[in-house]
């Protein structure tokens, strides 16, 4: 990881505090989050059309999940064994770094002066635009949300819709900048015709690059094929047009068979953007064969660890099974307070909360852990069940344990821990503080400053308790 990345993901509180008072982000965002949020409902709704439910749904993908995490490398040699009979060729990367240098070679090795990409949050990890333009070879996002955003040199803002955060004003005015055409007026009615305009200039880049570069939703092992979902077509483009074709992956992404991919694709649709199947599901096997008319004449797979590997049979092993489905942030109070850029890596919301600190260091995230309310609104949608609050309560642990957190900070949980041990002293007190922040209520009824901790009132008012402790109005209600 760069020094850059690092510092990024360290001043989330700067970062944070600059995204809340952002007007014109906030309005974007609070647009957003109720049409995440009701198509993911309406299409669990859908489940029942086919006699299934949530829950018994999400144990089974949990369980072929945890079935891969269990026996990780199991499945990844027999992948390897399978993808190479099909006449892929796989490679193996320790990091973004390595990712890289494979990815580069291989392109100068084949004559590539253009590769096309469709959506991916590794080559993210990787910086892999950054060292592909390095090398003097043009990389083209075809994603239309990570198209606006390559256009506006910004990194995805969340792992599904990456131009989230962006109005139509600012993606016509980009448009216009990179097409080299007049700013005009735009309403919601033209959208299609802006789509339009990015498929044709897109086009032209499809059937000129020799590269394509994607990722993959899984990767089967009993076939050595990578499945791809998409909505928009690019992804069948990057693969199948040019000659060469670079899968970069994560060496969790393996499940073991069809039908265990089958399984989870009811689910992944569902909570990324409620659709009980995406437009396009390519399962991608080897390369063309003589008596074929399309596909690549060169596949390669690049598995790639990045921190992964520590986790299988750690305390956080259960992040392994995430299926990037983007339910977690799409239901994120704290996400939908500040957009994805607060976060300051690759992943944001409540699942970058737990993989940033893990992929780059918890000493280089230490706000992360902390981005949330503890509401569980992530664990609860989450269609592999991992218990994402939990995991951020154990960083905030090792964070104590290893004395990351801030002096006054320690001192006060020591304090607190002393005083809950003593039931006595702890009502006496509590009484108190109770009463106090009764008193510093304003007439409009609400604390505005809180004297000992101003900064929990400097971006918002704070509702005042009743002025009794709950022993007290328990209390009392029993004697009434």
């Amino acid at each position: 990881m760069t020094a850059a990345v690092r510092s990024q993901a360290m001043f989330f509180q700067a970062r944070a505090a600059r995204q809340a008072r952002d007007s014109g982000l906030q309005k974007t965002l609070e647009k957003a989050r109720p049409l995440f949020v009701g198509k993911r409902a309406k299409g669990l709704a859908g489940l029942a059309d086919d006699g299934l439910d949530f829950a018994g749904l999400r144990a089974a993908c949990e369980a072929i999940r945890r079935r891969v995490v269990d026996d990780l490398d199991v499945w990844l040699e027999l992948f390897e064994a399978r993808a190479t009979a099909g006449g892929a060729e796989v490679l193996w990367a320790r990091d973004g770094d390595e990712v890289a240098r494979l990815v580069v070679d291989i392109a100068q090795r084949h004559g590539v002066t253009k590769a096309v990409k469709s959506k991916s949050m590794l080559s993210e990890e990787a910086r892999l635009n950054e060292a592909l333009a390095a090398a003097g070879i043009r990389p083209v996002e075809t994603d239309l949300g990570e198209y606006i955003v390559q256009l506006a040199g910004e990194a995805p803002s969340h792992i599904i819709a990456p131009a989230v955060h962006k109005t139509l004003a600012e993606v016509e005015a980009l448009f216009a900048q990179h097409h080299e055409r007049p700013v005009q007026a735009r309403t919601a009615a033209d959208i299609p015709a802006l789509a339009a305009e990015a498929r044709a200039v897109l086009r032209q880049h499809f059937l000129s690059a020799e590269m394509g570069i994607s990722g993959a939703n899984f990767l089967i092992a009993e076939s050595g094929s990578a499945a791809l979902v998409t909505n928009e077509g690019n992804g069948r483009m990057v693969t199948t047009l040019p000659r060469v074709h670079v899968v970069v992956t994560g060496i969790e992404k393996i499940v073991p068979t069809l039908d265990d991919f089958a399984t989870l694709m009811r689910l992944l649709p569902r909570s990324a953007t409620g659709q009980g199947i995406s437009n396009y599901v390519s399962l991608l096997t080897g390369t063309r064969g003589a008596d074929e008319r399309e596909g690549p004449e060169k596949t390669v797979f690049i598995l790639v660890d990045n921190g992964r590997a520590a986790l299988a049979g750690s305390d956080f092993a259960a992040m392994l099974r995430c299926i990037r489905c983007g339910a977690c942030m799409n239901h994120c109070p704290v996400y939908f307070s500040l957009g994805g850029h607060a976060y300051g890596w690759v992943y944001p919301g409540p699942m970058g909360s737990v993989l940033t600190p893990l992929f780059t260091g918890i000493e280089n995230a230490l706000d992360l852990p902390h981005a949330s309310t503890g509401c569980n609104q992530c664990g609860s949608v989450c269609p592999v069940n991992i218990p994402l609050p939990a995991l951020m309560h154990r960083l905030r642990e090792m964070q104590h344990e290893r004395g990351l957190r801030p002096w006054r900070e320690r001192l006060a949980l020591r304090a607190w821990a002393w005083l809950a041990a003593r039931p006595g002293l702890y009502r006496w007190a509590t009484r108190r503080a109770a009463r106090y922040l009764r008193w510093l209520t304003d007439e409009s009824g609400r604390i505005r400053v809180l004297g000992l901790a101003p900064e929990w009132t400097a971006g918002r008012d704070l509702a005042p308790p009743p002025g009794r402790t709950f022993h007290e109005l328990y209390a009392a209600r029993k004697r009434a």
